[in-house]
């Protein structure tokens, strides 16, 4: 039995979301509360300086939508259950507004894949998730994905 009454669960749109989620669905207790969060960091590595600022947001504004469109679904299979209110999307630096927000809603548990959509696959532990370890108020439970 669980002792967590709020389980965040972190992920970020790749084919292994799914992975991270089922495993923290399975470790929130009956009647414990479900958040999940989704952070979307900044495209600039992504894009030629030659973009103007203009054609850079809508670039930003674009894939966030289509990420985030292709989160929900996958929510509504996996997590029918799940209020839309316990979904956050965020913008920034993930590991420090993934802490940011588990602080804010008091969460007990963090369940974050090991590896992201980040450069660092290849490391142990992704550098997200590495980043999120240090300073974190909560219990982190890391999925290898």
């Amino acid at each position: 039995m669980s002792d967590y009454t709020h389980v965040m669960i972190a992920i970020d749109g790749s084919e292994e979301s799914s992975k991270v989620l089922a495993r923290g669905m399975a470790l929130a207790a009956p009647g414990s509360k479900v958040s999940v969060v989704q952070v979307f960091d900044t495209l600039v590595g992504n894009y030629s300086y030659e973009l103007n600022m203009g054609d850079f947001a809508l670039a930003q504004r674009e894939y966030e939508e289509a990420v985030a469109k292709q989160t929900r679904a996958m929510l509504k299979k996996d997590c029918p259950s799940l209020p839309a209110e316990a979904v956050h999307f965020l913008r920034g630096k993930p590991a420090s507004e993934i802490k940011r927000l588990a602080e804010s809603l008091h969460v007990d548990l963090l369940v974050i894949g090991s590896h992201g959509q980040g450069a660092v696959k290849a490391a142990v532990l992704g550098s997200t998730a590495n980043a999120v370890l240090h300073g974190i108020h909560c219990d982190v439970y890391t999925v290898r994905v």
